[in-house]
């Protein structure tokens, strides 16, 4: 969105005198809003590869997404990897303001259910309990290999309004979850993986 926090700016340094260039490559967007369409410009790059020093084309295998304003911990990509999902998040602290204060919980979400008195509650993905399949989760921090957006139709990240387009229903991002286990896909959490998330709020 054109800015980017000097922490994240810091620890994407650090990757890359741990990584060659072959093994990793940056792309950022710049000023590209809103969210869905700069995460599509970021897809769209990712589809199309890249080219090495014998001039031979490349496909990229996974793709990263970090927010602006997320950091994450160092060896969260070595972390992510290991696992070899298709789509594996880390966790980062979401900041709500529940109409009289403000709330902090995890962007990852295990599963969805109604409580005793029929009221619809989503519980969370708890930090340090190892990797976790979810039902849903932001992608602040998220690996997602190649065959998941070959595989979806385009465009991949989207809002979905109410009938009025007056209000949206769901995030791009939720979307994007539910239209990857559509299309049968899992996805998983590692709760090992902490990012911290900047805000600022008026207190």
């Amino acid at each position: 969105m054109g800015a980017m926090h000097p922490n994240l700016v810091a620890r994407l340094l650090k990757w890359t005198r741990r990584f060659t260039e072959e093994q990793l490559s940056f792309y950022f967007t710049f000023k590209v809003s809103p969210v869905d369409r700069a995460r599509n410009d970021i897809v769209e790059f990712f589809l199309k590869g890249t080219v090495d020093r014998k001039g031979n084309s490349v496909p990229y295998t996974h793709l990263l997404f970090i927010d602006a304003d997320t950091i994450p911990p160092e060896d969260a990509l070595k972390r992510l990897l290991s696992h070899d999902k298709e789509i594996v998040s880390g966790l980062t602290p979401i900041l709500h303001h529940n109409g009289k204060g403000w709330d902090v919980f995890d962007n990852c979400f295990l599963y969805r259910d109604t409580d005793n008195e029929g009221n619809e509650q989503t519980h969370m993905a708890q930090r340090g309990t190892g990797l976790q399949k979810i039902m849903r989760c932001g992608s602040s921090c998220i690996l997602i290999k190649r065959e998941v957006f070959e595989k979806l139709k385009k465009p991949c990240y989207f809002f979905r309004y109410n009938e009025t387009g007056t209000k949206h229903t769901k995030s791009e991002d939720i979307g994007f979850c539910d239209d990857a286990k559509a299309a049968g896909f899992e996805i998983y959490a590692d709760t090992d993986v902490s990012c911290g998330h900047y805000k600022e709020v008026l207190l």
